[in-house]
């Protein structure tokens, strides 16, 4: 008689094991989506504000390197800017010291 009770706690046990397992796959799935809406990047909205058409970009591998360079030229300013990739784990770009077009140009 005792071994049919260790019959039936062997089946309930064995029955909530694979409960378990779709419980913990739920809340890792759960956690995700928490995750991927509180660390969501930051927007980035091109040529935004009154003055978002008076700019001209351009991309240009320089020699012998595996990136591009954004080369941004501002006309109201007379300034040419250029933004390269920064270190890889920042995922940032950097920005080189803006040229000035009426010193080099003396326009």
């Amino acid at each position: 008689m005792l071994d049919e009770g260790n019959d039936v706690m062997k089946t309930n046990a064995s029955g909530k094991r694979p409960l378990v397992g779709v419980l913990i796959v739920l809340n890792v799935c759960l956690l995700a989506a928490l995750l991927s809406v509180c660390f969501r990047l930051p927007g980035a909205y091109a040529q935004a504000g009154a003055r978002g058409a008076d700019y001209l970009c351009v991309t240009a591998k320089p020699a012998g390197q595996s990136y591009d360079v954004l080369y941004m030229l501002d006309p109201a300013a007379h300034k040419l800017h250029a933004f390269y990739p920064g270190l890889p784990q920042s995922k940032q770009l950097s920005h080189a010291e803006p040229r000035d077009l009426k010193a080099d140009f003396g326009k």
